[in-house]
């Protein structure tokens, strides 16, 4: 009986352990060092332009990402745009308007996984503009039409402090030591 009330025990101990584990992280800022590639890369919350309910999910979502070269100190930023559900056309790219301006975002890289993740680099220049801008609209194209979506006060308070705080967490991050053998 005695054995069986320590596997009890035992078992409710590890259980415990692995809730806990699995339960205290979270993916938005949170500065991942890759040695191999000697880069550091950070990535924002999601923003999500359109809702539906609640059972059919929340796509298109756009966040953040940063990746600062090691060897340089060298930080480039990148705008990912996550579609919800497989497009057949191929996409195009990705536009920023910022004001009154349209800004055509390089495509740097097309995930084609469980969804669509399309990330466009964003030039140096851009990035103080975006965090100044009072009306921001995102506009996705592919080779059969053009989705534009134009954020909400709220959501462009959200979207420029997803920036903002990604900047600080990838500038406060110390530099790797990197040992090479």
């Amino acid at each position: 009986m005695e054995r069986i009330l320590s596997f009890t025990r035992i078992s409710f101990i590890f259980l415990t352990f692995l809730v806990f584990v699995s339960c205290s992280g979270t993916k938005a800022y949170v500065v991942t060092p890759e040695p191999t590639l000697e880069q550091q890369t950070a990535i924002s919350n999601e923003l999500c332009l359109r809702k539906f309910l609640l059972v059919f999910g929340k796509r298109p979502c756009v966040y953040f990402k940063a990746e600062r070269d090691n060897s340089t100190g060298s930080v480039q930023y990148f705008l990912l745009y996550e579609i919800g559900t497989f497009d057949v056309d191929l996409p195009i790219g990705v536009s920023l308007k910022l004001g009154e301006t349209w800004y055509n975002l390089k495509r740097t890289n097309t995930d084609y996984s469980d969804t669509i993740v399309i990330s466009s680099a964003i030039s140096p220049e851009i990035i103080p503009k975006l965090g100044e801008s009072q009306t921001i609209g995102i506009s996705y194209t592919n080779r059969k039409e053009t989705f534009n979506y134009y954020l909400s006060s709220g959501q462009t308070a959200s979207f420029q402090s997803n920036l903002s705080k990604l900047i600080r967490t990838i500038e406060s991050e110390p530099k790797l030591n990197i040992g090479k053998k």
